[in-house]
Formats: structure tokens, sequence, C-alpha cells
């Protein structure tokens, strides 16, 4: 007998793959490049693509409900420092400056759908859910983005 699955655990397995999707970019990137910053870097952020998918795993498993998912709602703040910088597709000769451009861009892309997604859910649920999503989508550009200001917005 197949169990039906509700739209939210068809949100959170979506999610889930884009995730694993994300986990794998960085991976393969990190195989590709030869600057061994830019290869911990892409390690590390796989690693926490991995951690993201995980928790959605449990959120899934678990059955968390929007009302829990809402008190874990937290302000994040968009910095905007890869908003407007030129992306150059990665190559095995890609520096730490371009992997973090493309990472920013990629968190905000998923950011966005997420966001889009939740002002169009047709239940409180989904849009909690999405809602959810898009923040620790923001919180993933923000950790890049802090590291990019870090690294190249530094004062001498």
């Amino acid at each position: 007998m197949q169990t039906t699955s509700s739209p939210y655990q068809e949100i959170l397995r979506t999610a889930m793959e884009r995730e694993s999707e994300a986990r794998q970019l960085y991976l393969d990137m990190s195989e590709r490049v030869e600057n061994q910053r830019a290869q911990e870097l892409l390690q590390e952020l796989a690693a926490q693509e991995e951690g993201h998918r995980r928790r959605l795993e449990a959120l899934l498993e678990h059955g968390i409900l929007p009302d829990q998912l809402a008190r874990q709602s937290k302000r994040i703040e968009d910095l905007g420092i890869t908003d407007f910088l030129q992306e150059t597709p990665l190559d095995e000769n890609s520096d730490v400056q371009q992997v973090l451009i493309v990472a920013g861009k990629r968190e905000a892309g998923s950011h966005d759908l997420y966001s889009a997604l939740a002002s169009i859910a047709e239940d409180e649920e989904t849009e909690t859910l999405f809602r959810f999503l898009a923040e620790q989508e923001l919180e993933h550009k923000h950790r890049i983005e802090s590291l990019y200001e870090d690294l190249y917005y530094t004062e001498v």
C-alpha cells in the first residue's frame, strides 16, 4: 500500500534534493580548483549543505509543525555583497574570491525561489515552511558574504 505525501513533505524532499545538489557542486569544484584555500572553503560549504539536508530530513521524519518553525525564525541581514559582483564560471583555476561570488549568488537564488513560493503558498503551513527555507538560504548567503567581506573588504 502506497502512502500519499502531503505538499509539506514534498516541499521538504525538494529542498533536501537542492541541498544535496549544492553539496555535490561544492565537492566537485573542490576537486577541480588548485587553490588550497578555495578547496577548503568548498569542502566547508559542502559540509554545511549536508548539515542543512540532515536538518530538513529531521523535519520530514519527525513531523515538525509549522508553529515550531515559526518560533525558530530569526532576522538575517542580507549584506548584498555578491549581488552586484560579476560571476564567472568556476574551473580548476578559480580562486577563493570567484568561489565566494558563485556560492553567494547560488544561495541568493535559492532564497529568492523560496520567498517567491512563500508569497503564493495556498495555506499557512506551506507558507511557513517556505519562509523557513528562505531564511536558511539567506543565512548561508550571509555566512559566505561575511567571509568575502573579511577577505576582500578589509581596511589596510
